[in-house]
């Protein structure tokens, strides 16, 4: 019997535009992909489809994190 990596989650957080901005830079810094559509995390855009900003990022794990905000 193999053994089974667990599914990643995604996670969402609705975050005040300090935050955002604190979260991008840090992305940035780290040189850690994002992107503004889940299937496209690495195009290095914020234009979330549904808030005026956001973003989503992976973690090694497959975890997928979305951060929005106004």
């Amino acid at each position: 019997m193999g053994s089974r990596l667990p599914a990643g989650h995604h996670l969402a957080f609705d975050v005040d535009p300090d935050t955002f901005d604190g979260i991008l830079a840090r992305l940035g810094e780290r040189e850690v992909p994002y992107g503004n559509h889940p299937a496209e995390h690495g195009n290095g855009r914020i234009d979330h489809p549904l808030r005026p900003r956001g973003l989503f990022f992976a973690d090694e794990t497959g975890n997928l994190y979305e951060v929005m905000s106004d």
